[in-house]
Formats: structure tokens, C-alpha cells, sequence
């Protein structure tokens, strides 16, 4: 069945918008902290391969348990989590906080289509800021090793395990890119709740299991490709299947850009407040 003539137009509309979202996020003024924040890990990682001692550059293989802590530790706890907090707050409040809102409510569109346009905008920015990010830092950790290291990294396992980090990124823009729309439309100063989130995010390894499924980090970390060694008092719990995982991030970001979608329905541009 073809798609009507409205709905084609609704499609064009979000499409326009989103590219619009994404115009706006990667060369705006708000790209550069986002750039700055991304920026660490490859400095620090190019420091690190700059000062390398001999004996370090003679074991390639330290290579992956570095990083894979690295990854699991900064990268995605403090990197990817703020780079969404950065891009997606921004879709309304930022807006709101500009006295700009009241143009993007003109445009003929539904609340619902522009809140699916904007996160669908936000969740291409971030990929296509922390992919290219994660990958350099990757290569960054084995490079240094020489040829050895190289060869490890072009590998099959090697570069396996670089798929399932660009995954785990991936899967962490739509799950903490739709918590942070949320958090744009209903906080007035949303990087409050976002610090309390990463502090949840950050004591996962220590709450009871039953805790730990309302994190994003313990769904995300099934998709691990190398395992990391628990913490010590950390509270094991048994690992989240793949599949369920998968389900379980999916279903969290539908859910939260749903009340978002709600939420949006009745919103109305007041300037004075902010």
C-alpha cells in the first residue's frame, strides 16, 4: 500500500526538520562544547601514546583491556553521557532560553512530528559526533604498539570488537538522547537531572540487581566485547542477554520520547519565566 499524499508531506516535514536540528547542533554555537567534551579522550589518548613507556609499547594485547575499561569507565559513563546531555537539551530548551521557540511552533506541524523530528535530528548529531570519536580512540590505544598493535587492531576479533563499541554508542544516543529531550521539555534547568542520573548511572555496579535494570549502563554493558573485572563491593547480578537488552533500550526510548510527544501537546512558549 503506497503511502497517502499527507503522510508523504508529514515525512518531508520531520525530514526537513531534523536536518535543520542537525544544521543547527553540528555548526552552531552550541557544537563547540560538544566538540570540546569529545575532544578529551582523543588528547588524552594521544598523550598517552606520546609518553608510552617502552615496556608498555611491547604489549599490544594490554591494548584491549585498556580500553575496553577506558570505554566502559569514561568513555560512555562521562563522554557519550554528557555529549547527549549537550545535544538534546538543547532542542527545546535551548530554544526557550534564545526566545526563539516561537518560530519553531509556527511551522505547520503537528507537536507530536516535532518532537520525533528533533530527536530523531539530535540522535544523528550524536552519532555521527561519538562514532568518529570512539573509532579514533580506538585506533589511539593500539597504535602506539607498532606493528604488532596494527595487526591486532586489523584483525577480525579486532575489529569485532570495535562493531560492538559503535553499537553500545549507538544504542546509548537513542536511550540517553530520549531521556534528555524529556528532561529539555519538563526541567527548566535540565542538566540538574542530568547530573543525578550519572550519578545513578555511576554507583550501577553497586546496587542490588533489581536496581540496576533501571540503568541504561547495566543493558548497554551486554553488549560488552571484552568483560571487565567487577569492583571491589560491587554487587554481581546476573548479565542481561543480548536480545533483552536490545528490547529493553528500544523500549525505554519509545517510552520516554512518547512522553515527551505527550508532554509537547500542551506546552506553550513563555519567555518571562526563563
Amino acid at each position: 500500500m503506497s503511502a497517502s499524499p499527507d503522510d508523504r508531506v508529514r515525512r518531508r516535514q520531520v525530514a526537513t526538520l531534523a536536518a535543520a536540528v542537525m544544521r543547527r547542533s553540528l555548526l552552531g554555537r552550541g557544537a563547540l562544547p560538544v566538540l570540546l567534551l569529545v575532544a578529551m579522550p582523543l588528547t588524552l589518548l594521544l598523550l598517552r601514546a606520546l609518553f608510552m613507556p617502552d615496556a608498555m609499547r611491547a604489549a599490544p594485547t594490554r591494548a584491549t583491556t585498556e580500553f575496553a575499561e577506558a570505554f566502559h569507565y569514561f568513555l560512555l559513563r562521562f563522554i557519550v553521557f554528557f555529549a547527549n546531555a549537550l545535544v538534546f537539551v538543547r532542542l527545546f530548551r535551548g530554544e526557550i532560553l534564545e526566545q526563539s521557540f516561537h518560530y519553531t511552533l509556527l511551522a505547520p506541524l503537528k507537536r507530536e512530528l516535532l518532537v520525533i523530528a528533533k530527536y530523531l535530528g539530535g540522535v544523528a548529531t550524536a552519532v555521527l559526533v561519538l562514532v568518529p570519536t570512539t573509532t579514533l580512540s580506538w585506533l589511539l590505544a593500539y597504535l602506539p604498539h607498532g606493528a604488532a598493535g596494527r595487526s591486532l587492531a586489523l584483525s577480525a576479533e579486532g575489529l569485532g570488537d570495535l562493531a560492538a563499541y559503535l553499537v553500545i554508542v549507538c544504542l546509548a544516543c537513542l536511550a540517553y538522547g530520549a531521556l534528555f529531550l524529556l528532561a529539555g521539555l519538563f526541567f527548566r534547568n535540565p542538566m540538574v537531572p542530568a547530573v543525578l542520573f550519572l550519578g545513578w548511572e555511576t554507583l550501577t555496579p553497586f546496587l542490588p540487581p533489581y536496581l540496576k535494570a533501571l540503568s541504561f549502563v547495566h543493558y548497554l554493558a551486554s553488549f560488552a566485547p571484552v568483560p571487565l573485572s567487577s569492583r571491589a563491593f560491587a554487587v554481581l547480578a546476573q548479565p542481561v542477554a543480548p536480545w533483552l537488552a536490545l528490547v529493553a533500550l528500544l523500549a525505554a526510548a519509545l517510552a520516554l520520547v512518547a512522553l515527551a510527544a505527550r508532554l509537547a501537546r500542551g506546552l506553550e512558549v513563555s519567555y518571562a519565566a526563563d
